[in-house]
């Protein structure tokens, strides 16, 4: 790889990172107004909100062959779907699910975690689904 690569991969991560955040600080925004909402009218806006957010952390997360984040992203994004076609009604169990998956994302934004360490993790966390 040539230096010239070299530096646009470390911009292009950079970038990763800044846009990552700011989805999960979206999501993280968002889901506590799901969480709190009553009717299915307030909610079904917010479900799309967090279905798009997901969605946009996947691509970018495959972009820069971050797999841990890509993977988590697309089960949020699954949760979501599924949300919206009414064929989930999120649960107490599910909130605490989606607030961890996000937390396990911004943690592995953060960190130099091996894969090995970060495949552990996505396992534990689709065993309990």
């Amino acid at each position: 790889m040539s230096k010239d690569d070299a530096e646009i991969l470390v911009q292009l991560i950079a970038t990763f990172r800044l846009e990552a955040a700011e989805h999960l600080q979206a999501m993280n925004a968002t889901l506590l107004k799901l969480e709190k909402g009553k009717d299915a009218d307030e909610s079904l806006p917010l479900i799309e909100n967090m279905f798009r957010e997901a969605h946009s952390l996947k691509g970018a997360a495959r972009a820069v062959d971050a797999n841990f984040i890509e993977s988590i992203s697309h089960g949020l994004e699954s949760v979501f779907a599924a949300a919206k076609r009414q064929k989930i009604t999120l649960t107490l169990a599910h909130y605490d699910l989606l607030y961890e998956s996000l937390d396990q994302i911004s943690s592995n934004l953060g960190s130099s975690d091996d894969e090995q360490d970060s495949d552990e993790m996505l396992k534990v966390m689709c065993s309990r689904l």
